[in-house]
């Protein structure tokens, strides 16, 4: 073949296509383990965070040390699955795509340290520009919020991407979820939200939109939770009459 001809680099230019196109496939697939374990650390990590603990080198290591159990919950509160399973759904809500397969199944994880209990579940919803996820941590009655952290795919440095800088989400720590029985949720305030102790969010100055993402994405999230807390509450009540049973029988 003439290689001066344009045949000639016809032919050339698509064989060169073929190969660095197979070449990058190759390097993708080779690539997309190391991806998805450093995409479940830094889930790992988050998790941990939301709880008060700061990860180390080995972050698998410490999230089995602190996280001891996980399951899936319906919307009346029955469990299924285990820990693995639930890590797999939030890890999966908890990230860009934002995509779990069974969307009537929420995932909870059980952290523990020193005896202190606490229940971490994962959170997403719409930002100004983009989707929004992260993880809240409960206090033992799932109905304090013990932490929170929280991320996003296109928020405005300086402005809505502040939802990530503790020094504002740090003012979710210690709000009741559900009072008297009755969801109310978090409530973020352009003006002063001191007037709302139990409830109250200062909005991100100059992002109320984002603000308001965050304010739906807690608040949509936590309440599909409701059967769940309901159904600790009801085992709570329960033991004493269990223990005054034990007690008649001792007689």
């Amino acid at each position: 073949m003439n290689t001066q001809s344009n045949g000639y680099t016809v032919v050339y230019s698509a064989i060169m296509v073929v190969v660095v196109a197979a070449a990058l496939t190759l390097v993708s697939q080779g690539l997309k383990s190391r991806q998805v374990a450093n995409e479940e650390n830094a889930n790992r990590a988050s998790i941990l965070k939301s709880a008060g603990i700061q990860a180390g080198e080995d972050v698998s290591a410490d999230f089995k040390k602190y996280v001891t159990d996980g399951f899936l919950v319906d919307a009346n509160g029955a469990k299924s699955g285990n820990l693995d399973d639930a890590f797999k759904a939030a890890s999966a809500l908890a990230s860009k795509s934002g995509k779990f397969e069974n969307a009537d199944k929420f995932p909870v994880l059980v952290f523990n340290n020193n005896g202190e209990q606490k229940y971490i579940v994962p959170i997403d919803g719409a930002g100004l520009w983009d989707r929004i996820w992260g993880f809240v941590s409960l206090k033992n009655d799932f109905n304090t919020i013990d932490g929170v952290v929280f991320d996003h795919a296109g928020e405005t440095p300086g402005l809505g991407a502040e939802m990530t800088n503790p020094n504002w989400s740090n003012q979710f720590n210690g709000k009741v979820m559900s009072e008297g029985g009755n969801f109310v949720g978090v409530k973020i305030y352009k003006g002063d939200a001191s007037k709302d102790p139990k409830h109250g969010i200062d909005a991100i100055t100059g992002s109320t939109m984002t603000s308001n993402g965050v304010e739906s994405m807690v608040n949509d999230c936590l309440k599909k939770y409701e059967g769940f807390k309901q159904s600790l509450g009801k085992t709570a009540a329960a033991a004493p009459v269990a223990a005054v049973n034990n007690n008649n029988a001792n007689d």
